[in-house]
Order: structure tokens, then sequence, then C-alpha cells
């Protein structure tokens, strides 16, 4: 660790002492008395397992918690409570593609395993990408329910032996109501202070018995918002030289911010006994989200990347239909996905022959875009202005058998708990739709010259091709559609036990075999010491690994290259441009290979501290190594790369870029969480504190490639610095709840750290379209909520988040890709402003 980290990790220390956690209050939602230690599933094989007697760190968080923070979705309320979660709050609609997923320690959300009642969850089937992290396919947390949430369980730990790929960073693990009686109906309205967002939700639950000892509980969520415009004005010229509407016309006319939303969400968890010591139980979750914003607006005059001004007065864009859109366009992209998971299964709990669980689970999603008010040029005044870009699908088929029994040792006084498992899993992703011919099928005026369009004019001379598709409507294209599948098979097995009475151990081992790329073999190891009833030391080491998503192997693009780039790179050459799939034999000659998985190694060490029952604290630092990190090259281009086209018989392509695994990375960082609670006569008060502290270190970069002779940058320096500094390197989250009488007083203080934008290979040098490198400062948010019970049924609250209405920095003119947007993607609390929230609630 780095000096000033260890320097700040023990000033956060001291001040913990005084503050705690407020991650395990309760077990059960219902129970209105606090639970100090919560008993945990999640990372464990003895059911005992508490969160401050586990062997690795792991936080629970209850549905009160969720509420008090006002937040509309889980990923947002996750994001507000936990300091090793991230996950950028102003992404839209385009970037994201709607897609909420989590990020632990400071990497990408694709090493971050979900699981929902222990079982893995499918992933979205769109390829999105989340500044700073590569594209990847992730699980969407916000198809869940949060009426269905009895509590969210946070394993801030590697556990691929345990539960498989994808557990790199960590384990979420939601857990579901059980709940046969009861019901709550809850209605908010709100919106930002400063303008939009007006947001509606309904959350709703209900309990229903079934026979003697089962139950149904069924949850609702319903959740429509409005767009957010935190634009400002166009900084750039906006049409010809001399034209008067330079003076005249408003410069604020575009809109830049959060995503409209219309999202729904159901859930029904079920369980039923069927002897004595067997159960049947499922669930089956469906969510239909809609989200829409709008993207990079065109200007009248043709936008180039070789000076300040990024406009050039003399010439006009070659998307420009001025018959439609005489003052410039800005197009609306929409998002669709349909989610369906269901799991059932049967559970054995037999004192002679153990615990059994044996269980099916069938996940599906689709997911499409749409885009308005746009155009194809290529077809003039007679292009359409909507056009459907297509979708793409995936579905999952598991079947896990999971055993554990405990056993008695002579030589040791406790028994010894074993665990061990089976699995089979069916993935499959490929193309649903195709998008309409007509976004990327040239029309009669494809490959004009925009002179040639305006006879007699100033224009006259100008030779800029028109191209066969517009900024926003070439959706996938039949040489495109893809279809993938991948079989995995695998086993595991573990053990835990107490070697002395204050000292326990376990070891986990895990095969699994993928059908795409062989096999893999991985461990984990752990060890807890309670040195007394106030102090114990604990520590593991694991390996683990991350496959190469299917949509990573099997998607491929066809577009037509863009004159806008705000990535640093310059300026593009005009022609077609293709992301191929890395095993493509046509990608070889442009330096592609076989993606190999993602392999780690994962090292923490911690201590728990419980002075009293009242109060704890717990320090966890951690090393995670990730090797063969897998990112999207560069564009590449030039003479050898338009050769290599014609050579592969693709005539007119310039750009090529595919997924490679591009380099190794090592995450090192300390997280601190404290607790303590205080009784005021008949009130009470609960204090918190939670901190995290992040390093990230690349090395290996493969950063060149050999194509006809030449060698071309396939990997920059800017998504080095990306992964390196893109996020927060620290957040601090202090908590503290009142309740006195019928009133519940919550406040959080939370605090990011310094994060970065990056351009370009050069590190603070000014890239050809004018971008360079940002620093962004520190960032202090408040959040509040007050509730008040009228009685056991009925309650009212009001929920403030970022009470003193505070923004992150503005981009540099020069960073603002579009002209019109003020703040970076990467924000990680957004950039809205302050927004209120209120609401009435009614227990069944």
């Amino acid at each position: 660790m780095k000096q000033h980290l260890f320097k700040k990790t023990v000033l956060a220390t001291l001040l913990s002492s005084s503050f705690a956690t407020v991650y395990a209050q309760q077990l059960d939602a219902e129970n209105s008395e606090t639970t100090f230690d919560s008993v945990v599933v999640l990372g464990a094989s003895k059911y005992a397992s508490t969160v401050l007697t586990s062997s690795a760190p792991i936080d629970v968080i209850t549905p009160q918690q969720l509420k008090e923070t006002g937040a509309v979705s889980l990923n947002q309320a996750l994001a507000q409570l936990h300091p090793s979660f991230n996950f950028p709050q102003g992404q839209n609609a385009v970037k994201g593609q709607g897609v909420r997923s989590a990020s632990l320690r400071g990497v990408s959300p694709a090493y971050t395993l979900i699981l929902v009642n222990g079982k893995r969850r499918n992933a979205s089937a769109q390829l999105s990408g989340t500044d700073p992290w590569p594209a990847a396919t992730v699980v969407d947390l916000n198809t869940i329910p949060l009426s269905a949430v009895a509590r969210v369980e946070v394993l801030r730990d590697g556990a691929a032996a345990q539960y498989g790929s994808d557990a790199i960073a960590g384990v979420i693990n939601i857990v579901l109501r059980e709940n046969g009686t009861g019901g709550e109906v809850s209605l908010h309205t709100g919106g930002y202070s400063d303008g939009g967002g007006q947001t509606n939700s309904l959350n709703a639950w209900s309990g229903y018995t079934l026979g003697q000892d089962g139950f149904l509980t069924l949850s609702a969520d319903r959740l429509k918002n409005s767009n957010v415009d935190r634009s400002e004005a166009d900084w750039r010229q906006l049409f010809p030289n001399g034209d008067a509407r330079n003076t005249t016309y408003n410069k604020k006319y575009g809109q830049w911010g959060q995503s409209e939303r219309d999202n729904w969400s159901v859930l029904a968890n079920a369980e039923i006994p069927l002897t004595k010591n067997t159960v049947a139980y499922g669930w089956a979750n469906y969510a239909n989200k809609e989200g829409s914003n709008y993207v990079n607006p065109e200007r009248v005059v043709k936008a180039i990347t070789t000076n300040l001004t990024v406009t050039d007065g003399t010439k006009l864009g070659e998307n420009d239909v001025l018959a439609l859109y005489p003052n410039g366009y800005q197009p609306l992209m929409s998002y669709r996905a349909t989610d369906l998971a269901v799991v059932g299964g049967v559970r054995i709990d037999d004192a002679a022959v153990g615990k059994l669980d044996v269980a099916i689970s069938y996940g599906q999603n689709e997911t499409s875009r749409d885009t308005y008010n746009t155009v194809n040029p290529s077809y003039g005044a007679a292009s359409p202005t909507h056009f459907y870009l297509g979708s793409w699908k995936s579905d999952t088929t598991s079947l896990t058998a999971d055993y554990q029994n405990n056993f008695s040792v002579s030589a040791l006084q406790d028994p010894i708990s074993v665990t061990a498992g089976l699995l089979a899993r069916h993935e499959k992703w490929g193309t649903g739709d195709l998008g309409d011919a007509a976004g990327y099928i040239g029309g009669p005026l494809a490959g004009s010259t925009v002179g040639s369009l305006y006879p007699g004019t100033a224009y006259a001379s100008d030779t800029s091709r028109i191209p066969a598709s517009g900024s926003s409507t070439s959706g996938i294209k039949p040489q495109d559609a893809n279809s993938i599948t991948r079989n995995v098979v695998g086993g595991y097995a573990g053990v835990d036990a107490s070697l002395q009475k204050d000292w326990k151990i376990g070891a986990t081992g895990r095969y699994e075999h993928y059908s795409d790329f062989g096999s893999t073999n991985n461990f984990k190891l752990t060890s807890r010491y309670d040195i007394s009833p106030v102090i114990a030391v604990r520590g593991t080491v694991s390996t683990g690994f991350h496959a190469p998503s299917l949509a990573a192997l099997g998607f491929q693009s066809t577009g037509t290259t863009s004159n806008w780039s705000n990535s640093g790179t310059g300026t593009l050459t005009p022609g077609q441009t293709r992301q191929f799939r890395p095993a493509d034999p046509a990608a070889v000659a442009f330096g592609a290979k076989p993606l190999v998985p993602e392999k780690s190694r994962n090292y923490s060490l911690g201590t728990v501290i419980r002075p009293d029952a009242v109060t704890s604290l717990t320090i966890d630092a951690y090393r995670l190594n990730v090797n063969d990190v897998i990112i999207q090259t560069e564009t590449l281009q030039g003479a050898t790369v338009s050769s290599a086209f014609n050579n592969a018989g693709l005539n007119g392509f310039t750009q090529a870029s595919y997924y490679t695994n591009g380099w190794d990375s090592r995450t090192d960082g300390i997280d601190i969480i404290g607790r303590r609670q205080i009784a005021l006569g008949s009130d009470q008060l609960e204090l918190s504190v939670a901190t995290s502290y992040i390093r990230t270190k690349v090395s290996n970069v493969h950063r060149y490639v050999d194509i006809g002779g030449a060698t071309l940058l396939a990997v920059s320096n800017a998504k080095v610095r990306d992964a390196e500094t893109g996020t927060p390197n620290n957040k601090i989250v202090l908590g503290a709840r009142y309740t006195t009488g019928n009133w519940n007083l919550d406040g959080f203080v939370t605090r990011y750290g310094k994060y970065r934008y990056n351009v370009g290979d050069v590190a603070g040098s000014v890239a050809a379209n004018g971008n360079t490198d940002q620093v962004f400062s520190a960032e202090t948010y408040v959040d509040f909520s007050v509730a008040y019970h009228f009685n056991k049924k009925w309650k009212i609250d009001l929920n403030v988040q970022n009470a003193f209405n505070k923004y992150p920095d503005k981009y540099l003119l020069a960073n603002r890709a579009s002209g019109i947007n003020p703040y970076s993607f990467i924000a990680p609390n957004g950039a809205s402003g302050r927004f209120i929230f209120a609401g009435i609630s009614y227990k069944l």
C-alpha cells in the first residue's frame, strides 16, 4: 500500500471507533427491534455464521435502510449506502442503455456476481458500456422490485471457488421476502428542485398462506420519471459563416441529462412443505423497462476535430437534410428491455442426512432500441425520421445441487462442516430482430458530395461525401446477426472446521468445464482467530475467473464512420467500420486473437473489534490481481488497415476494432466499517461510518499490434488511466439514525474522492480534437429523511437527496462532446441537483 493510503486508513480507523455500520441492523424487515449482528447465508457453509463472526467481510442491508435513502431503485440505494459499491448515477439511456448493475472495489461490474436467494441471476442481453469501464453483459439490479427485498447481503471478497464465474470482486445476494401474511403499499412522488425528473413510484407487497406452513409473497414496483435537462448553451458555431442565426438563434436548444424511465416489475416468491423435512420453493420475476434520452445534436455546419472550435463554418454537415431540419436536429434514443427469471427447487433438511438443495432456474432477457427525430441523409427529404434498431436476446438455464452437513471428528471439539455441489448451465446469446434496413442501406444520395445538393451556393465546392446511414440510424444488419451458445458443467467441495475453540479455518475447491474455452480450477482458503471476545483477525486467499461473455465473443457491428469524436484520438478516416468478433478468421489480419478467461488472485486480511454489545468496528485490507483484462481496442485505421480490409474482400472499410485481453491489473484497498448504538432514555441513536480506499494499477499492457508491417496503437494510455483513475479513489459514508416516539430521522453524508476524465495517449496533453485530461474535485453530498408513524399501519415520509444542491465540477469547454453537456458521465452521484421525494405508506 502507498504511504498516503496508509495514513488515510489510520485516520479513518480512529474516527471509526465511535461510529458503526448500519448494514447489519435487522434480519427481519418487520421486526421493530434491531439485531446488531445478523445471521447470513452468503459466503458461509455453517448456517450460524453472522456478519461479525464470519471469516470474510460481509454486510447486510435491510429494507428499512433501502427505503430511508429515498432512492427509487435498488442500484441507486446500494450506491448511497455501501462504501465499496460504485456505479455512476449520471449514465443516460445511450451510454448505459438503461442497465444499472453493481461494481464493488472500484472494478468493472462484470466482476460482481449477483444472486437472488443464492441462485445466479441471468444477465441483460445488452452489451452495455458504463463509463469508465469496458462494455459487458451484466445483471440489471433494477429488474428486481424493491418491495420484494427482505435484505441484501454483500460479500466483499473473491468467491469464484464458492459461486463460479464473475465472483472476482465480490458477491451480492438479494434475499427475498418470505411473508405468509401482511403487506404494504407505498406511494411516492417528487422531482428535482432545479427542474425535471418528475418521479412517481408505487411499491407494494402482500403475503398469503399456502397450506398450513407455506407462503406466497407477491411484490410489484412501478416507476415513472421524466427527463432531466442540465444542458447549457452550445459554445460552438451552429450555422454557416455569415448566417444571421449565429447571433439570433437560441443556443440553449438541446437537452442533456438523466433519461426518462417507465419501468414496472413483479415478483412472486412461494414455499410449501412437502413432508416434515422437505420443502418445495420457487419464485418468478418479470420486468419491463423503457427509457429514452436525447443524444448528440447535429448542427447545420460540419463538425470537425482539428481545432478548438470543432465546427467548420464554410461547410455543411454530411448528416444534414435541411429540407427536414433547417436548424439542425437532436435525435432521441429509446431503450426497452423485458426480463424474466424463474426458479424452482426442493430443499431437504434432515438431521441424519444433512441439507440438500436441488434447483432449476431459467432466465431470459431481450433488449431493443429505437431512434426518433433523426434522418438517413442518403435518402434526403424522403428519409424516415424514426428507425427501429433491432434487439438482442439471451437466455440461461441452470441446474444446481448443493449439499451441506456437519460431521463429528474425534480430534476436534466441534463438528466440521462439509459442503459440496454440482452444476450444469446452458447459455445462449444472439440477435433478436434486425434493424430497419432504411437506417443503414444507402439511399440514392449515398456517396454524393454535399456540394452537389446545393449548386450555385457557397457550398457547391464542398466535396464531403454523404454517408449511407445517419448518426443514429444504423441498427443490427444481416451480416452482423449471430447466435452463440455455451455449456458449463462443474462441481465444488468445501470444509470448515474449528481447530481450536477460537480458531476456524475453511477451504473450498471448484472445477468447471466450459464448452468454448476448456476447464478451470479455483480455490479459496479462509481463517479466523478470535484473540479475545473483543478482537478477532480474519483473512482469505482465493483464485477466481471471469469467463468472456457470450456477447463479447459473438458481437459484431458494421457501421459508417462519423466525424464526431470525443476519445481524444483525432479525426477518423471516412469509410465503413467494423467491430470484429475476436475469433473471426478475418480479424487475425488486424491483430485479433481468441479471448481467454480473466483470472484473478485475491488476498484479504482484516480485524473485527467488538468492545461491547452495541459497538463494532471491522477493518479489511485486500489485494485483487486480475490477469488478461478484456477491453475493446482503439479504432485501428491507416493505409495498411484499409489494405487488410481489401484483402479480406471488404472494400470501402477503413476502421477495425475488437475485444482483446488488454492488460493485467492490481487493486489494493481497505474497507473500514464501524457502528455504535446509543440509548437516550426511551430514544435510540445509531451512528455509523463506512470508508473505502482504492488504488488500481495496470501493467503488461498490449499497446500495439502489427498490421501489414505497420505498428499501430491498439490500447491507448487513456484506457489505462481510466482503469486507474476513472472512479473515485475513496468513498466515505457517515450515517445517523434517531428514533423518538413515532418519529424516525435519518441522515447521511457521502464524500467521493477525486476522479479523472482521460483522453488521448499522452496524459495532460491536448488531443487532436481539443480534448484534454481533467481531474474532478472531491464531492460531498448530504441526504436525509424524516418519517412519522401515525400508528402501526400509516406512515408518511420525506426524503431529500443532495440537500445542499451540489453539482460536480463542469467539463472544460473543449471536453464538451456535444457542445451542450456541462457534466461528465462518470460523476458518481450524477449531476441533477437536489431531489425531493415524499410519500405515504400503509401496512395491510
